[in-house]
């Protein structure tokens, strides 16, 4: 299955689905959160949610029905971190704070999350499956809050770097497959091996996002893997050095055998679902994470790479890890893509 086609037709539907949702809402400030889904290029989140939906066996229509649940929820979850950590672009647009001030914005968020579970009950969910999609809320928004405390340089762990990894990001994605779960058929297995599939997404998501962030995060007092491992093998950071640092200590090779033993673990997971086209995109997934990042984090120019990926935030990336390369290419034809990046933003390096 064509992964482009199949985010787009994602993207298409379940933004369709939710413009029609706060278009009767009724809410004066309506302009804003129409606007909130401009944050979103591609709704890789609502596609994830999708396919596990169907490689579950749930029907098209459920699938995207739900997704505009989630996806509610993720765009009020995205425009709140943007106030917390007052980044004012989101995937190279302005965030909603920035726009629209932090007191209307506020409101925006409120109302994202009321719009979400009016919406879970009009299609269907009952007292259990809004109890559960409330839990997610919770573990969702207690990782929020331990990442303002603990995320700070000398304070944050190696172990709690990765439970913070799941509290947050992966309990977002996670989110998605324990709320539409409910709207399958599934067996209690099956809805356990999708929704680890989902939660696993959202922590490589994390890594790789903090591997993008990684200066604007050191400026900023923040932590993540590469300054950890860095910080325990070197003793210091030294910003002028840090790239050749992260590749002579070995910190570069150890993240990238934890992306392989991540992807590695949702491709086993893939495997005890029914064989269908969807359990199939699912596994494609994390194949392409693996070759990505697998590749990526042993080129010589690996920070010159994660500078230019950087620029639109995780969304290139994405683009380029699931549209640009294929399953099927080879070592070879990924640095292929990788070398077209730095040719084409030449001057960008200079």
């Amino acid at each position: 299955m064509d992964i482009e086609r199949f985010v787009n037709e994602a993207t298409d539907n379940v933004n369709s689905n939710i413009k029609e949702v706060i278009s009767k809402s009724g809410y004066p400030y309506h302009e804003i959160l129409t606007d909130t889904l401009k944050i979103f290029d591609k709704r890789w989140d609502a596609a994830l949610e999708i396919c596990g939906v169907r490689a579950l066996g749930g029907d098209k229509d459920t699938a995207e029905n739900v997704a505009a649940v989630t996806g509610l929820i993720t765009q009020a979850i995205f425009v709140l971190d943007d106030v917390i950590d007052k980044t004012d672009k989101r995937e190279g647009k302005t965030a909603a704070w920035a726009k629209y001030g932090i007191n209307s914005t506020l409101i925006t968020i409120h109302s994202l999350l009321n719009l979400s579970l009016e919406e879970l009950i009009h299609i269907g969910g009952d007292k259990d499956v809004v109890y559960s999609a409330l839990k997610s809320l919770d573990a969702l928004l207690i990782g929020e809050y331990r990442d303002i405390k603990r995320n700070r340089r000398n304070v944050l762990t190696k172990d709690e770097y990765w439970r913070l990894c799941s509290e947050k990001a992966g309990e977002i994605t996670k989110m998605f497959l324990s709320i539409a779960s409910n709207f399958t058929n599934a067996t209690e297995d099956e809805r356990y091996a999708v929704t680890a599939c989902s939660e696993l997404v959202g922590v490589l998501s994390q890594v790789l996002d903090d591997l993008l962030d990684l200066e604007d995060d050191i400026m900023e007092g923040k932590t993540s893997l590469p300054i950890i491992l860095l910080e325990e093998k070197r003793g210091k950071l030294d910003r002028d050095t840090m790239w050749n640092d992260l590749k002579e200590f070995g910190v570069l090779a150890d993240i990238r055998d934890n992306i392989k033993f991540l992807t590695g673990k949702g491709i086993s997971l893939t495997y005890q679902l029914d064989d269908n086209d969807y359990t199939g995109l699912l596994r494609d997934v994390f194949t392409l994470w693996d070759k990505f990042c697998s590749i990526l984090l042993d080129r010589d120019d690996v920070d010159d790479l994660f500078k230019l990926l950087g620029e639109e935030g995780i969304e290139r990336s994405f683009k380029v890890m699931f549209i640009d390369i294929k399953p099927e290419m080879n070592d070879d034809e990924i640095n292929m893509v990788f070398d077209s990046i730095v040719e084409k933003n030449f001057n960008k390096l200079r």
